[in-house]
């Protein structure tokens, strides 16, 4: 439970870092898929703080697993799926045009 918890922690803290009125505009797209190769960093973090954190939390599994896919990691790691997450955005908010795909494999794949 403590995990679980700390997934949501990780998308309040997308909450944080970005103003309040941006969250509906993810919530709204919710119904359409999602092309992450057309994303860079900054729309990233747009869309992010446009989400619910419910949304957020989705983005940064779904990102987790398409490293783990690159990867051929086949493991959840929670204590660093949280790292991820911190690292990405703060990656993703020095380097915002960079494709975030790219930026993902960049802190998450060692």
């Amino acid at each position: 439970m403590k995990k679980i918890f700390k997934m949501f922690m990780i998308a309040l803290a997308f909450t944080m870092i970005v103003p309040e009125h941006a969250m509906a505009r993810m919530k709204k797209s919710q119904e359409q898929s999602i092309d992450f190769s057309s994303f860079t960093c900054s729309s990233f973090i747009k869309e992010m703080t446009e989400s619910s954190e419910e949304d957020a939390g989705a983005v940064l599994l779904w990102l987790d697993g398409y490293l783990s896919g690159v990867s051929g990691d086949t493991v959840l790691h929670w204590k660093g799926f949280e790292q991820f997450a911190e690292n990405l955005v703060t990656h993703c908010q020095d380097n915002k045009d960079q494709m975030l795909l790219d930026a993902a494999k960049n802190v998450g794949i060692e």
